[in-house]
């Protein structure tokens, strides 16, 4: 579920935005260049205010809500790859399950190897595994690497 409403999330945040912000700028611009006064400048200004900026902040609010659902869906699949592979991933395992560029995955997997105190293994082959330690159970699991 939380994928589908980031990615419904940044659709809708993205068009409200982007809408938001020209129609502020259009009444901006609009105030601007007629010199409103008295019923027009009111009118203009609550324009402003209801098309304009309100859909602005929802848009933005939208978008930073899509990010954080999205930061959430790849912190689950994480936790849940840790537990599959019993503590030992590779970015290649971790691009793979969460469908990222290596680099990416790579600059997420050393972020949790700092959070979470991980070893590195390195194989003949020359691949890198992070070794995070493994918890005594799957609760445990949880209530120990969730914030």
């Amino acid at each position: 579920m939380n994928w589908i409403w980031s990615k419904v999330g940044k659709v809708f945040g993205s068009l409200f935005l982007v809408g938001g912000g020209t129609v502020s700028t259009g009444l901006l611009l609009g105030i601007e260049a007629s010199h409103a006064a008295g019923g027009v400048l009111v009118l203009l200004s609550m324009l402003l205010v209801f098309l304009g900026l309100a859909p602005t902040s929802m848009g933005a609010w939208l978008l930073y809500t899509s990010i954080k659902a999205d930061r959430q869906v790849m912190r689950d699949r994480f936790f849940q790859l840790l537990q599959t592979q019993r503590g030992r991933l590779s970015v290649l395992d971790f691009a793979a399950a969460t469908r990222l560029e290596p680099a990416i995955a790579r600059h997420h997997l050393d972020a949790w190897a700092k959070e979470f105190s991980a070893n590195f293994e390195v194989t003949e082959d020359g691949d890198i595994y992070y070794v995070f330690a493994a918890p005594r159970s799957s609760s445990a699991a949880a209530a120990a690497l969730l914030p």
